[in-house]
């Protein structure tokens, strides 16, 4: 069976490549940091490996840094799957470093099954190394960016859970949101709609196809979108389909 690596610290991320690809076949190897990665690729002699850019200790371009300088795992293709607004600048250093396929987060099933392919198939390329100072100054500028960007996503997701909860006590009068367990499952937390819902989303349907199938106004599918992100605790639609289809 064909294995893939996964480096990511955020298990949900992790998670759900693991359960993208292990339903196309694959058998997936996980780890939470570079350095573990290292030993398993060693190991393993995976077919790709998908890391995430930024983690700690060890990040994305480190890794590939590493397998590279490694003639057992230098002709390893590597993917990024990374969420970032800097994209033309982390395309450079990837191609410097040897990865041609990145993808951003979130992305959709399709989209990773696709790009997963392609770095198998590709023909492995020559990688001329930048110089290490280059390598380090934009290196320094990438983390610098990402760093702000998490910055800016912890506001919005600050300023968002007070214009959820001020919605759902105007629209449905249910009262503040009960805080979502880790690991909820599905059925128990979710009420009869909004799982007809998550079961629309699974089918590929659109808010606007869910409002016309269920008669009620798109405002109100986003709403119970909105509600099922929470409850279930992940971040968009495809993880919400992903953990319904693991039930």
């Amino acid at each position: 069976m064909t294995s893939i690596l996964v480096v990511d610290d955020v298990p949900a991320d992790r998670e759900l490549l693991a359960t993208i690809l292990g339903y196309a076949g694959y058998e997936v190897l996980e780890a939470d940091r570079g350095e573990i990665a290292l030993e398993l690729a060693r190991a393993h002699r995976p077919a790709v490996i998908v890391a995430d850019i930024l983690m700690p200790t060890m990040d994305g371009y480190e890794l590939v840094r590493e397998l590279r300088a490694d003639e057992a795992t230098a002709q390893i293709p590597v993917v990024f799957y990374t969420a970032t607004y800097v994209i033309e600048e982390v395309r450079r250093l990837a191609s410097a470093c040897g990865v041609s396929h990145i993808l951003i987060k979130p992305c959709e099933p399709e989209e990773v099954m696709r790009t997963i392919e392609e770095a198998i198939s590709a023909q492995p390329e020559p990688v001329v190394p930048l110089p290490s100072e280059e390598f380090h100054r934009q290196h320094l500028r990438l983390v610098n960016a990402k760093l702000l960007q998490k910055v800016e996503e912890l506001r919005e997701t600050v300023i968002l859970a007070g214009t959820l909860q001020r919605e759902t006590e105007q629209v449905d009068g249910l009262g503040p949101w009960p805080e979502a367990p880790a690991r909820p499952d599905v059925e128990s937390v979710l009420s009869r709609r909004e799982l007809q819902v998550l079961s629309m989303i699974v089918d590929g349907a659109t808010n606007r196809e869910i409002a016309a199938r269920l008669v009620i106004a798109t405002s109100t599918v986003q709403s119970h979108v909105k509600r099922i992100l929470h409850k279930l605790g992940v971040k968009n639609r495809t993880e919400a389909a992903v953990r319904y289809l693991r039930r």
